[in-house]
């Protein structure tokens, strides 16, 4: 373990760092900022950056956090009454990621020391937020979000998404998505959960996606019906 920094200078130097460069980098971007977090709008998209402390900052000799991106839709939201999530750094955002995820050539975790050139970290950082931000910004519409989130989560706004496809009757995107989860969880014990949240989300929808056999519990006689007591 290094040698830990209890009088906060390091944390100090980080607040200079983001008062200074991260705070007029992202406003001119459009983004306001609330504590780590800041959001701007973009059409009917909302981009979320959110810098996450490292729970060792103070007990080592070096200072780290992680950069954590969203992108959420007002549309979505309207659609989805009672999904907020106005806790979360990243609110409902249907893409929720860290920065490297998207431009893999960022580091997980950006660290410094007493001996880092902060200017030089400042200008590397804005550099990073730059490329993370043309990434996100290939996302442009309400659908583009959708098809992301149908495409990649399995887990990140499940059920929003799922009530987002059923209010907006695209019956046949949501079957495909309930499709996914069912193929990925259908056999594990927590299947259950994802279908008492699914049938809560998508309402009249349910007995549709039941008939198409992508929603209801796989019970345990299917999943042994081959087993034979040895």
């Amino acid at each position: 373990m290094g040698e830990g920094t209890v009088d906060g200078s390091l944390q100090r130097a980080y607040d200079a760092m983001v008062s200074s460069d991260v705070v007029p980098f992202l406003r001119v971007r459009g983004f306001d900022s609330s504590g780590p977090s800041f959001e701007r709008e973009r059409g009917p998209l909302y981009d979320m950056i959110n810098f996450q402390a490292d729970w060792h900052n103070r007990t080592m000799s070096w200072h780290g956090f992680f950069v954590n991106v969203g992108i959420g839709s007002a549309e979505v939201d309207t659609a989805c009454p009672g999904y907020e999530r106005a806790a979360h750094p990243l609110k409902g955002s249907l893409l929720q990621h860290r920065w490297e995820d998207l431009v893999p050539d960022l580091p997980y975790e950006v660290r410094f020391d007493h001996r880092s050139d902060m200017r030089q970290l400042a200008a590397a950082l804005r550099d990073g937020l730059d490329l993370a931000l043309a990434e996100m910004e290939r996302i442009s519409t309400t659908k583009q979000l959708v098809r992301y989130a149908v495409d990649n989560n399995l887990l990140i706004e499940y059920d929003k998404t799922c009530r987002y496809l059923a209010a907006i009757d695209d019956i046949e995107t949501l079957t495909e998505y309930v499709t996914t989860l069912h193929d990925c969880f259908g056999r594990q014990d927590r299947w259950s959960i994802f279908d008492r949240n699914i049938t809560a989300a998508v309402g009249r929808w349910a007995r549709v996606l039941r008939e198409r056999g992508v929603l209801g519990p796989i019970t345990a006689s299917g999943v042994f019906k081959n087993v034979r007591r040895q």
